[in-house]
């Protein structure tokens, strides 16, 4: 069925459009609404995973003078890709790219890419451990991979042995005069974004207050940000449901605005980035079939982003605003992406907070007991009206074990064993696996709609780890985006 447009606009056009039940067909026809995969897909993935263990084994073979626990270092990473290939071992026809078990896998594989110098060579040093001996360090990465390798096993513990837990009753609209209502919210956006300017003293104040940092020059103003972002989910959901969203001019223009004024607000290059790759996960899982170009582009593009606008931030700290970054004038796309690839890296390693947790916790740090986790409930509650209230994980592990002003957030194993030990990591991850399975049979359910396509993407990439920081990012944009849906009369509570 074609797409026909009414003079007023997509909105009358995309509620006769087939896209509903052109996804529920595809679901039908391959059995899986998480696009299905092939065995061709499998063997490869699970080559290429083997492949690189194969390449790290080889290396620590014919390199001499690597550290005395690389051997152990290589048992305990061979274990966590032994049970991370299980979901495509055991494969079943309601797998699919997108299922939580198999994206799983790719979410945990980005993360050991980033360690691969580690793997390699060993941990020669750590900013919250000086000095720490190598072999000291190495054993940290051995312990933290063993703990990863539990946490791994007791999520497929609560995934298949868990309980069938209701599933929301929810009501799904044709949209009208879609175009329209996302281009008065990306409208308003703006404008909010305007007036928060003001009461930052200009844009070139605000930007220049980065090099303060961010943490304590923002504090407080995270609600602007709320509905600041608010534009970016309207452009999210004009993707979902306009399948030629991607040719038109409106849709671009909106989206670059909306993409400015988030980062030009924080500072924060995630959220450019997890928006990017959101985008490119509701286009596959509209069309149900999945492209190999598509993800590559938008992995340089991300790149690209956290590179750039990296140096551009960074040159906040010397009291200036360099614009000539962002125009190429003093950097260069190389340039970028060498130093978007060096900091993810040294995230992962020498500036991971999992490592200093398990060096200090319990024996000179103590446990904190589920504080992270209730910090998470005063959220609600402004700083301005309770100053006092808890702080976030993220800052208490840059002040304890870093010594620093920054938030720096511990990881889903450095949070759950800095509260609990090693029984905190085993509940958190058994509870995760009991999420993952809700979230599956949810979304079996409503694949077919557009709008549950969103929820579902915003739920599996935002919420990809059991930690606060990301459980709290993931409830912000699912709120924005459950928000924007209901405002727009797409979606509503009750028996469909």
């Amino acid at each position: 069925m074609s797409v026909i447009e009414s003079s007023s606009g997509i909105g009358q056009a995309m509620g006769r459009q087939a896209l509903p039940q052109l996804g529920a067909n595809s679901a039908r026809r391959n059995h899986s609404a998480f696009v299905a995969m092939t065995p061709f897909h499998r063997s490869v993935i699970g080559g290429l995973i083997l492949l690189y263990l194969v390449w790290i084994g080889f290396r620590h073979s014919f390199q001499p003078g690597l550290s005395s626990q690389s051997s152990w270092i290589f048992l305990a990473l061979s274990l966590n890709f032994i049970l991370l290939l299980l979901p495509l071992i055991f494969y079943r026809s309601t797998y699919g790219w997108f299922h939580p078990l198999i994206f799983n896998i790719f979410l945990t594989l980005v993360l050991h890419m980033r360690r691969s110098p580690i793997y390699l060579s060993g941990m020669l040093w750590h900013a919250g451990l000086p000095g720490w001996d190598p072999d000291a360090l190495n054993r940290l990465v051995v312990e933290e991979l063993l703990l990863r390798a539990l946490g791994l096993a007791l999520l497929y513990a609560g995934y298949f042995l868990s309980v069938r837990l209701p599933i929301p009753h929810l009501r799904f609209h044709p949209p009208y005069h879609l175009r329209q209502k996302i281009v008065v919210v990306v409208l308003f956006a703006l404008m909010i974004f305007l007036a928060y300017m003001q009461t930052r003293g200009g844009l070139i104040s605000h930007i220049l207050s980065w090099g303060r940092g961010r943490r304590t020059e923002l504090a407080g103003d995270s609600y602007w940000g709320l509905f600041i972002q608010l534009g970016l989910t309207a452009c999210l959901s004009w993707l979902a449901f306009d399948r030629n969203a991607h040719l038109r001019p409106l849709f671009w223009g909106c989206t670059g605005i909306s993409f400015a004024i988030v980062f030009l607000m924080s500072g924060s290059r995630g959220d450019l980035v997890y928006f990017m790759v959101m985008g490119l996960m509701v286009w596959l899982l509209r069309e149900q079939k999945i492209s190999f170009t598509k993800p590559a582009l938008v992995i340089v593009m991300a790149l690209l982003v956290l590179g750039l606008l990296g140096e551009f931030r960074t040159s906040t700290f010397r009291g200036d605003v360099d614009w000539g970054i962002l125009t190429g004038r003093t950097a260069t796309e190389e340039s970028a992406l060498v130093t978007a690839i060096d900091e993810v890296s040294a995230r992962s390693s020498e500036g991971n907070a999992v490592y200093p947790i398990l060096a200090r916790v319990p024996a000179q740090v103590d446990f904190i007991r589920g504080r992270s986790y209730a910090a998470v409930l005063t959220l609600p509650i402004p700083r301005a009206l309770w100053p006092e209230k808890p702080s976030m994980i993220g800052g208490q592990t840059g002040a304890i074990f870093f010594n620093s002003g920054a938030g720096i957030p511990p990881g889903p194993i450095g949070e759950p064993y800095w509260n609990f030990g090693i029984p905190g990591v085993a509940i958190v991850f058994l509870c995760f696996g009991i999420f993952y399975r809700w979230i599956t049979e949810v979304f079996q359910t409503y694949a077919h709609y557009p709008a549950a396509i969103i929820l579902y993407v915003v739920t599996l990439l935002r919420c990809s780890e059991p930690s606060t920081p990301t459980i709290v990012a993931w409830l912000i944009v699912l709120v924005l985006a459950f928000l924007f849906l209901r405002l727009a009369s797409l979606i509503s509570l009750g028996r469909s």
